[in-house]
């Protein structure tokens, strides 16, 4: 906890006020008073003992954010230079675009000879890079290529006021610097991999199992779901597909998690299980079967959520060796999330480690609660009880944090859950029967049936389940304030439960009122409803809901507003009289003609140019507008503007 509070508060706070040596300096001091403290048994010291050792902790993890923010954070040139870099993953086709990550080693500006060495500057960050393809369509960029282009390259300005999501921060936090795009004829592969890197030749493997899935037969959605549910490509699930699955509760299958690794780990030794008959072949058994689970890790692209689950198996393993008792599940839990920390800080920002560890953390503290609710009986039923209630614990443990970044709750995640683990057994045991059979053909060919089977009644009883009544609750948005409450009041309703202790209960009732106090202080504040000019569309946004106004060009009447969506040429060439009266001109990319023929059909009191418009196309309007006396409004780099239309309670 001092350790992720340490970076936290350096992320939120921080880290424009307190330098990495102003921290270090911090940490020393603590680790001093902390010397000085230690071996005292008087109470009051042993209290300070406590307090400085969380201040080491919380400097420790302040001085881990700096550096890996420095690792990542760069002056990128603001015109386009040369670069040259390294595609780090495998492309992946993006519109009309490709996409990759890419590791720049070096730039130059663009007047120096590429021949020339010497001159070029050291980058060593990673960017996403998009870039056309050639003319000719044979020049492709494969993972581990050496490549050469000219582009802009700059940190993504996010508009989090339109979509509520700072994309800039996302990439930041992932470890990437920039983004770029190199047009066609601006890019060229200096040198074909030779030697790749560990991490290039796993993302290969993976690009040739999902390569393997489409031999089989599989296409659409099943090919879709296979590769996200055994090696973590989720490239090809679609947005309809990712809602399907989030409302019926179900969208963890489509991201590796515990689930998929508990299930391997099983297949594991099982087919391990011969070694047992040997000396030793218990902890080889073990040792086997953690370092091929962090090989699958690996392929996988070493994800928050996977490198949990792996750290904790191995975790429990290592201690086998040298304890006799079992080793505590928050102990394992607690160890891993500050190994993970230590390693990568940027973890603790990422929502699929937030979910994954407060998931686990549920069912350790309320499963047992939750089983002990069904007295010993018929052993299905047992069975049966016990899955829902690691489902219910789960839930219970990631729903405060699920209503805070979704607004959303699926109602009917235990139906859901119920048929989910057993079709993700049968699909990742038919996935290695059939890539280990795959010579053989009879065998080879009924596994991989037996995955497209799976993986189609997967799909048919999520959307079955998506299509029930009320399948899914939606917009219940919490603020961070009431994030807090919630874990606080799940955190007294255990203590109540294993304790049935008066003040607790009191204590819950208390936290719970305030909780409900706020909630009811958000409905009645008055709220302003913005309206959004974006993306050559309009949009409306009240509280966390963002909803589109317009789907075709042509004049909306919003409450009092009226406004004038033009992307084509419906207007050149036409007269009204009198003059309709237009509050809002939304030109976009497509609109024919210009401001004076536009006025003489339009009333206009308002211009709002798109960024999709060309530079010179844009100027001229602007210029034509300030001619006529028309307020003009140029929609900057974030890609949005917005005005408030009503004051809504």
């Amino acid at each position: 906890m001092a350790l992720a509070t340490g970076i936290f508060l350096f992320d939120r706070f921080l880290a424009d006020c307190c330098s990495l040596e102003l921290a270090l300096l911090g940490l020393v001091l603590s680790v001093v008073a902390a010397a000085a403290c230690h071996g005292m048994s008087r109470p009051a010291v042993r209290y300070v003992f406590g307090a400085v050792t969380f201040l080491c902790f919380f400097w420790l993890g302040g001085i881990l954010y700096l550096m890996e923010d420095r690792q990542v954070t760069y002056e990128w040139p603001s015109d386009e230079v040369a670069y040259q870099g390294v595609v780090e993953t495998v492309p992946q086709r993006k519109g009309k675009t490709w996409q990759a990550q890419v590791k720049v080693m070096s730039w130059k500006p663009t007047g120096d000879s590429l021949q020339t060495t010497g001159q070029w500057k050291k980058v060593d960050r990673s960017i996403l890079l998009y870039w056309m393809p050639d003319t000719t369509g044979q020049t492709i960029l494969q993972c581990g290529d050496k490549i050469c282009f000219y582009a802009s390259v700059s940190r993504p300005v996010s508009d989090v006021d339109f979509s509520g999501f700072d994309y800039g921060a996302y990439l930041h936090r992932q470890g990437i610097s920039g983004t770029g795009l190199a047009f066609a004829g601006r890019w060229m592969r200096l040198e074909q991999a030779g030697s790749r890197g560990f991490r290039q030749q796993a993302l290969l493997v993976r690009e040739h199992v999902v390569r393997r899935y489409e031999e089989w037969g599989l296409d659409g959605d099943v090919l879709a779901v296979v590769p996200a549910l055994t090696v973590g490509d989720k490239s090809d699930l679609t947005p309809e597909l990712k809602a399907t699955y989030s409302a019926s509760g179900a969208s963890h299958v489509l991201a590796l998690s515990g689930l998929h690794i508990g299930i391997l780990a099983g297949i594991l030794t099982l087919l391990l299980y011969p070694l047992r008959l040997f000396p030793l072949g218990r902890s080889l058994t073990g040792v086997l079967t953690v370092l091929l689970l962090w090989a699958f890790a690996f392929l996988s692209g070493l994800s928050a959520s996977v490198v949990r689950a792996v750290t904790m198996f191995s975790l429990y393993v290592g201690a086998s060796f040298f304890l006799e008792g079992r080793f505590s599940g928050f102990l394992s839990l607690s160890l891993a999330a500050f190994l993970m920390l230590l390693y990568r800080p940027f973890y603790l920002f990422d929502v699929s480690f937030q979910l994954s560890f407060l998931a686990v953390w549920g069912i350790l503290l309320f499963y047992p609660v939750f089983s002990g609710w069904l007295p010993a009986g018929c052993r299905r039923i047992r069975w049966l009880w016990n899955t829902l209630s690691v489902s219910m614990a789960a839930q219970l443990g990631t729903l405060p944090f699920v209503l805070f970044y979704f607004g959303a709750f699926p109602t009917y995640f235990l139906l859901a859950n119920l048929l989910v683990t057993p079709l993700a057994v049968c699909i990742l045991g038919s996935s290695l029967a059939a890539l280990a059979f795959e010579g053989i053909p009879w065998m080879g060919e009924r596994a991989a049936d037996l995955v497209r089977l799976s993986a189609e009644a997967l799909n048919g009883s999520m959307f079955q389940i998506q299509q029930l009544s009320g399948s899914q609750v939606t917009s219940v948005y919490i603020s961070g304030f009431q994030l807090v409450l919630c874990y606080l009041l799940l955190a007294l309703l255990y203590a109540y439960w294993t304790g049935k202790r008066k003040h607790v209960l009191i204590s819950f009732l208390i936290v719970l009122n305030v909780l409900l106090g706020t909630r009811i202080l958000d409905w009645i504040k008055p709220v302003d409803e913005r309206l959004y000019f974006a993306r050559s569309e309009l949009y409306s946004r009240r509280r966390q809901s963002l909803t589109r106004l317009a789907e075709a060009d042509g004049v909306y009447r919003i409450d009092s507003l009226s406004v004038g969506l033009m992307k084509s040429s419906r207007w050149k060439g036409k007269q009204a009289a009198p003059r309709l009266p237009l509050d809002y001109a939304y030109i976009c990319r497509g609109f024919k003609g210009n401001i004076t023929s536009l006025s003489r059909v339009f009333e206009l009191k308002h211009v709002v140019l798109d960024l999709s418009l060309s530079d010179a196309y844009r100027l001229s309007l602007k210029e034509e507008c300030k001619k006529l006396g028309i307020p003009c409004v140029e929609i900057s780099s974030k890609g949005s503007w917005g005005i408030v239309r009503q004051n809504l309670k």
